[in-house]
């Protein structure tokens, strides 16, 4: 009788075990479930299948009202729920891939290099030493954008309402060496009337260089001593890439030294937001 009891009590025990554990495993399958719903949900209303706002140029941003990229400050745009803005992808450690649609957006350009003829203006000042010769006094630094016939404008201390043209006529080879500075003597049109010997005049000599790479001032990024611009790629790659420019030509155009060829094509534009973003991807320093 005794083993009948302690057999009836084993079993009772068993089904009973058996039953709890069978219950706290649906009730874990159902928290389960549960979580998983509202993490569905969650998502859902996190991507919003109805559209978001989101920065052309960082497009991990997603808010539900228009407003401002916290990032860069760029205005947001909306982004129907069929029509997602692509993620911009790194192509590798020194490349960035962005869509034509996000360039847009962001208001840059695609220019392609060319070579073209570039004006330079250099300011100076002189005197008159004839009715029709002037005496200008040049850094040494600017000598090489200037040539024997290079165009010059100005007008005189004594009378600033009347502009004189002229051409540059000689060239020193002389440098005075407590000012760093060479006389360039340049020929008026047509003598000066009325003019007062040895006055000031001042003025801007023009020189044009031929077929020179040319870029627009826009195109590039100016950081610390180096200057860099966006290189664009097969598949809208985009990769920084030291250059070394030369003057600032009229026009707002820089003339490039070294650093490109003629018919690559480079990003022109607010840069900016690309190298804002180029750095938070850690693209480049």
């Amino acid at each position: 009788m005794r083993q009948s009891f302690l057999l009836i009590g084993s079993f009772l025990f068993i089904t009973l075990a058996i039953s709890s554990c069978t219950k706290k495993t649906e009730d874990d399958k159902n928290i389960r479930s549960s979580s998983s719903n509202k993490a569905t949900s969650l998502k859902e209303n996190h991507e919003d299948p109805e559209g978001y706002y989101t920065c052309p140029m960082h497009p991990q941003v997603h808010e539900h009202q228009s407003g401002k990229c916290p990032i860069c400050g760029m205005a947001l745009v909306k982004v129907s729920g069929d029509n997602k803005k692509p993620q911009l992808e790194v192509a590798d450690r020194n490349e960035m891939v962005v869509s034509d649609r996000q360039l847009q957006l962001a208001g840059i350009s695609k220019y392609t290099v060319i070579r073209k003829d570039l004006t330079f203006t250099i300011p100076v000042g002189g005197r008159w030493i004839s009715s029709q010769e002037i005496a200008f006094q040049v850094y040494e630094s600017d000598l090489k954008k200037i040539r024997i016939g290079s165009d010059f404008m100005g007008s005189s201390s004594s009378s600033n309402e009347e502009k004189f043209l002229g051409k540059i006529r000689s060239i020193d080879n002389l440098i005075d060496p407590s000012s760093r500075t060479v006389r360039v003597i340049g020929a008026l049109q047509k003598p000066a009337k009325g003019m007062i010997l040895d006055s000031g005049f001042f003025g801007e000599i023009r020189s044009t260089e031929k077929s020179q790479l040319a870029i627009p001032e826009q195109a590039v990024l100016h950081m610390g001593t180096r200057d860099f611009i966006y290189l664009i790629g097969a598949d809208n790659k985009l990769k920084p890439i030291p250059v070394t420019l030369g003057e600032k030509a009229e026009g707002e155009e820089y003339q490039v030294l070294s650093g490109l060829k003629e018919g690559e094509v480079i990003s022109s534009g607010p840069n900016f937001l690309i190298d804002s973003e180029a750095k938070i991807r850690g693209l480049h320093d």
